[in-house]
């Protein structure tokens, strides 16, 4: 008898500071993150395995949670602890934790976000704070199948780490992708299905740098059979292959401002899938679904504040204090994006 069950994943989960302002209790030093994700919050219900993409650090009460290296200049973030339990009853059971800002505050606020997830119910892998060996992976039970998810980012915004602890972060990069495959295939034998989340390629790009189709394909052969793919904070296309597994190259942003002054950063897509488990042992991927999603300011009685909006369902009906000319930008961007969100039967672009 075949058994199957309902994934849900989001793209770049990313608090910048206006988003924080936003959600701060008035003459309080506390958050509120919940009604970010009230729109949204149905569509993971449906699901029995949720997985997003955390890329703030939760490192801890500060003044400026949003700050620039002064060596490097890039931007770094953290994040109020509020926002773990926010995403817990939105409906999250995983967050990936390698992406290019899980170093944001260094060794210590790397693993105090992993404290701060284990206190609030969330399981997380790709970046440890011991030492996981072989086992740099997260291996969970879901409706009686075993699904094994692994995490990867190609780098820390040249934030280094201890030269002893390289096993903190699982990173990724042309020179390793033969012992990612390793990896892949390993975790292949330990479980029933395999989720690959990978944090790579270029920023504002639609169309994925030709190593990181290389480097899809490769781990589809090495026994992935579903890759979600994160950073390029824009929607790139997705792929079902004929044996039916399935990758999205960029799941784009879930929730954060607009990067770069490209509308297109405020795009994303929330992938639902259907993975099924014959007698056999074989698995396929039989359904897809990919809902656009627009990360947006919204003017209320209580001041701005942001949500991740339904495009399809906010065309209909536009929202409560959403100003009409971004309601006319997100037809627009939707419009152009559209066509990156035809799932193509093939690898290749």
């Amino acid at each position: 008898m075949s058994t199957e069950f309902k994934l849900a994943a989001t793209g770049d989960i990313l608090m910048i500071g206006p988003l924080l302002k936003s959600a701060k209790h008035l003459n309080k030093n506390s958050y509120s993150f919940e009604s970010v994700f009230q729109n949204v919050n149905p569509l993971f219900t449906q699901a029995d395995l949720v997985i997003g993409n955390l890329e703030t650090p939760l490192a801890g009460s500060e003044a400026r949670y949003t700050q620039s290296n002064p060596r490097t200049g890039f931007t770094m973030f953290n994040c109020p602890d509020e926002l773990a339990p926010a995403l817990k009853e939105s409906g999250f059971h995983v967050l990936t934790t390698a992406n290019n800002h899980c170093m944001d505050r260094g060794t210590k606020g790397l693993v105090r976000t992993l404290e701060v997830l284990d206190g609030h119910g969330l399981a997380h892998t790709g970046t440890y704070s011991s030492d996981p060996g072989a086992e740099n992976h997260l291996i969970l039970d879901v409706k009686g199948i075993k699904v094994g998810i692994a995490s990867y980012s190609k780098g820390t915004n040249k934030i280094p780490l201890p030269s002893d602890k390289a096993w903190m972060v699982n990173q990724i990069d042309p020179s390793n992708h033969k012992k990612t495959a390793e990896h892949v295939r390993r975790l292949a034998s330990l479980v029933d299905v395999v989720v690959v989340c990978l944090h790579i390629g270029k920023e504002c790009r639609h169309i994925p740098l030709k190593h990181s189709q290389r480097l899809v394909n490769l781990l589809l052969a090495n026994g992935a059979h579903i890759i979600l793919g994160h950073h390029p904070h824009v929607i790139q296309p997705a792929f079902a292959t004929k044996d039916d597994r399935f990758a999205i190259y960029s799941l784009g942003n879930f929730i954060s401002t607009r990067l770069y002054r490209n509308p297109a950063t405020n795009c994303g897509v929330v992938l639902q899938l259907t993975v099924k488990k014959e007698t056999d042992g074989r698995v396929a991927v039989t359904e897809s679904n990919l809902i656009p999603t627009w990360s947006t300011r919204l003017n209320t009685a209580n001041g701005v504040k942001y949500r991740i909006l339904q495009i399809h369902q906010t065309l209909l009906r536009p929202e409560s204090g959403q100003s009409l000319s971004d309601w006319k930008l997100m037809r627009k961007v939707w419009k152009d994006m559209k066509p990156l969100l035809a799932i193509r039967r093939s690898s290749l672009l």
